[in-house]
This record gives C-alpha cells, structure tokens and sequence, in this order.
C-alpha cells in the first residue's frame, strides 16, 4: 500500500467503516442497539458502548477489559484486547492487537500493540508495531495550518502519522503532525521530521542504521510472543524490504555505526 493510499485511509476512515460495518453486521446477532458481536467476546463489567455516530462490530475471542469506552463507529478484529479505561473512537483494529489508551479516527493492523496511555488519532499503523508507553501523535499544528505529509497538501488541518510495519517506539515518544516512520524503525524521544526504514531516531542529527539482522532478530522475538511461527517468507520479506529502502536512508546520511545514546549535550 502507497503513502496516499494509507493517507486515504485515514482521512476516509469513518466512511470506510460506516460501508464495512454494513455488510459485517448483516445476520449477526445484535448484543445490545448497534453492537455485534462475531462469536463469544469477553465482556467484562464497566464497558461501554456508545454507537450514536455508528454502531460496532468486535470478532470472535476478543477481550474487552473493565471500564473501556467504544464510540462507534468500530471494527475490532478477532483475538485481540482492549485495555481498561482506554477509549476507542471511530477506529479500525486488526486481530490479535492490544489496545489502550486514546485511539481516535486510526487504523491499527493486525499483530500491533498500544497496550498503554497516550494518544494515537487519524493514524494509520501497520503490522508487528509497538507503541511503548506514553507515545503520543499530534494532529493538529499550534498553527491550525494544513498538516502536509511527504511534502504534499493534504487539504486537511487534522493529520497524525503513518507508521510501517515493525515499528518499535520507546516510552514517552511524541510525535509531529504528518510525519511518516518507515518500517522498522526505533523511535526515541521527539519526532519533527520523517524517519527512513530501518533507522534508530535518537535525534533529528543522530539516525543510525539498523542492520537488517538485528530486525530479523527482533521480529523473531515479537512473533514467538503471539505464538506465530516466523518463516522464511517473513524473513526474506524484511530483507527486500531493507534492500528497497536502502537508497533513502543514504540519502538521509543515516549512520552505519553502532547505536548511541552518549548525543546529549553535544554542541
């Protein structure tokens, strides 16, 4: 999928969900006025639903945790969770994720976490992605201006960030309106411009390369939690995916050295 096209996602997001949620909940049982429910869902006390803007749709095996808030419209995938006290607004979640915290107007895929406080709105985010606690996407410029994303006009004043497949972030990560973070990057700290594949953000002057076999290393790691075998396919896709990418991160001069934190206080 293009950066437009994930850009589109976000900014079509309710209309997408308002033309799927149509057919999801065509002959499926009604739980409660405009909750459907794809299967045995574990509902714990304290949830609330509210489908006044449009109704919601959870799948099968999916664990919803005390005192959660869901304001439709939504599409929650099978075995996933959401977290106590987070709220959900008008987003799109794949299976087999873990939610908490703000998610407003996103779509999160498949296999990708933000189990923890902070808010992610008019997102996209990809696969295998972990949102370290406290990470935060701004949407809105102090300005109010048009938020542009790769340079091009997107005729909205409301635009996060359009995050790749494998992304890791650490704890209290913010990020700018409109920024987009290639797959496999690490993100640290503050985020005022885009990020290139495989690259460690330390500073917006301190990018490192990830060396492909440390991702692989990673991403064995990450699937071995969800119980998911990682095959030669997954392999071979991360390293295409860093050849592809190569050339951008040259051009960005990101460093071929190892990782380092000691950049505080340089002048």
């Amino acid at each position: 999928m293009t950066i437009q096209e994930k850009l589109q996602k976000i900014i079509n997001v309710k209309q997408d969900l308002a033309k799927d949620l149509v057919l999801l909940c065509k002959d499926k049982k009604e739980t409660q006025k405009g909750v459907y429910f794809d299967g045995e869902v574990e509902v714990e006390p304290g949830v609330f639903f509210d489908t006044s803007e449009g109704n919601i749709f959870i799948g099968e095996k999916t664990r919803l945790r005390a005192y959660c808030v869901l304001r439709g419209p939504i599409i929650i995938g099978k075995n996933s969770k959401i977290n106590s006290f987070a709220e959900i607004t008008c987003s799109r979640i794949g299976d087999v994720s873990f939610i908490g915290g703000e998610l407003y107007q996103s779509v999160v895929q498949s296999y990708s976490n933000k189990p923890h406080p902070g808010f992610v709105g008019h997102s996209y985010v990809g696969s295998w992605v972990n949102l370290g606690g406290g990470t935060n996407t701004a949407t809105l410029k102090n300005t109010y201006g048009e938020v542009k994303v790769d340079g091009i006009n997107t005729g909205q004043i409301q635009i996060g960030s359009i995050i790749g497949d494998y992304v890791k972030t650490a704890i209290n990560t913010s990020i700018f309106p409109g920024k987009i973070i290639g797959p496999g990057a690490n993100l640290y700290g503050t985020i005022i411009d885009d990020v290139p594949a495989f690259t460690s953000h330390v500073t917006p002057s301190h990018l490192y390369e990830i060396p492909v076999d440390i991702s692989i290393k990673t991403q064995k790691a990450m699937v071995k939690r969800r119980d998911v075998e990682f095959t030669k396919e997954m392999e071979n896709e991360i390293r295409e995916l860093f050849d592809k990418t190569q050339q951008i991160r040259d051009k960005a001069k990101v460093r071929k050295e190892k990782l380092s934190f000691m950049v505080f206080g340089e002048k």
